[in-house]
């Protein structure tokens, strides 16, 4: 079930990222735009560039099922990110809960999970099953390809645009092109802050299997740097896997 928990929380960390970086793109009237995703690229990167900062409340649902086998997760939690330079400072925090049926056997855990991304590194406090852990990694820098995590891997596709909290999304579809437990993802980005304020991951028979979802959005309010600094608790001691 550990491994099960570790699964969720590096999804959670992939999955809040992934939203800084990748963009959608519109379909107007059922028809395809003239514009090529490179282009509406640049829009959304231009439309990030402006964004001093973006802050939520988060919700993320998963449900897997198989014969003998089921587990639900809910994780609620914040995310907040500030400008500084070319880049973001980012501050994720999550508390969730999983419950677990194997063959009957129903088990339920508690998780907690921190992480803060400064210029140069990432760090994630989590706690999980009366045990606490942190760790400081190095970050790469981030591509100029905003689709470079998905060409590989998938097949993109626009949608028509939607709304999520009344503002006006793009709306990109990632189909994976290798089976890989996992259907296609549904992905809304924010027009005017090139943000993911929504993506729903679907199981290999289209039933939705990860959802996440942001709420009481605000854009370049307020929020100080010293929410971007990192301190261990006491006692606790940081593997740093950055060297």
């Amino acid at each position: 079930m550990h491994g099960i928990v570790r699964k969720g929380v590096i999804m959670r960390q992939r999955t809040s990222f992934i939203g800084t970086l990748v963009c959608g793109l519109a379909l107007t009237g059922g028809f395809a735009s003239a514009e090529t995703i490179e282009e509406v690229g640049k829009k959304i990167a231009a439309a990030s560039e402006k964004t001093k900062s973006f802050s939520a409340k988060t919700k993320m649902v998963t449900e897997m099922k198989q014969p003998g086998f089921s587990m639900t997760s809910t994780n609620q939690g914040t995310t907040e990110m500030l400008r500084k330079g070319e880049t973001f400072l980012i501050r994720m925090e999550n508390k969730g809960v999983t419950q677990t049926d194997v063959g009957g056997n129903v088990t339920e855990q508690e998780t907690s999970v921190l992480t803060i991304n400064d210029e140069a590194f990432s760090y994630t406090y989590s706690e999980a099953a009366g045990m606490k852990s942190a760790q400081k990694t190095k970050l790469g820098k981030p591509p100029t390809d905003p689709f470079a995590g998905w060409r590989e891997s998938a097949d993109l596709k626009v949608l028509p645009d939607a709304t999520v909290e009344g503002l006006a999304c793009w709306v990109l579809e990632a189909t994976p092109k290798t089976a890989e437990g996992q259907g296609k993802s549904v992905m809304h980005f924010h027009k005017d802050s090139g943000q993911m304020l929504k993506m729903v991951t679907y199981a290999p028979d289209g039933k939705p299997m990860n959802t996440m979802t942001f709420t009481d959005i605000k854009i370049n309010g307020a929020i100080s740097p010293d929410r971007f600094v990192f301190k261990a608790p006491p006692g606790v001691e940081v593997l740093d896997l950055s060297k």
